[in-house]
Parts: structure tokens; C-alpha cells; sequence
């Protein structure tokens, strides 16, 4: 089983150690293009923004994924991933 985060930090490392020189532009923009992939998978929690009537729960990129109202009733899902940007996201706490 790999270990994404290490992965990740990895490639982060030998991308800061090694300048553009190193390795070409195109192997330089594939490693950009892998660790913003990678991070992608790693679940991160939904971002809460409450006031009086309602809570929103939204990825960071803003799209919201569940409204819970303050009488009780709610719109929308818990998903694994933004439909809109693919973020992977963590429902692991109470929500």
C-alpha cells in the first residue's frame, strides 16, 4: 500500500533540492502536476461556516455539499469527492 503523504513530501524535496536544470521543464511540470494529483486524494475535513438559520459544509474551492437548517431539515450529501474540483473529503466527524 503506498504511503501518499510520504510520496508527496518525497517529490517536494528532490523538486526543492534539484533546480530546473536538473531535469527538464517537462519532467519539472509533470512532478507539479502528480503532487497537486496526489494531494488531491488525501481527504481533508469540509469547511463548516454557520449562522443563525443554517450551516454550510463546503470544499475549499467553495462548492458547498450539505446546508443543515436550523429547524432540523437539510439539503444536499455527504460525498467522497467534490464534484467540482475532485478534493478527496473526510466525513469522519459528526455532521
Amino acid at each position: 500500500m503506498r504511503n501518499i503523504i510520504s510520496s508527496i513530501s518525497t517529490l517536494k524535496n528532490f523538486m526543492g533540492n534539484a533546480d530546473r536544470n536538473t531535469c527538464n521543464e517537462y519532467l519539472y511540470n509533470a512532478l507539479l502536476d502528480a503532487i497537486e494529483s496526489m494531494e488531491m486524494d488525501v481527504a481533508v475535513k469540509p469547511i463548516e461556516n454557520s449562522c443563525e438559520e443554517k450551516t454550510h459544509y463546503k470544499c475549499k474551492c467553495g462548492y458547498i455539499f450539505l446546508t443543515k437548517y436550523s429547524d432540523g431539515h437539510q439539503m444536499g450529501n455527504k460525498p467522497n469527492y467534490c464534484e467540482r474540483c475532485g478534493q478527496a473529503i473526510d466525513w469522519s466527524r459528526d455532521v
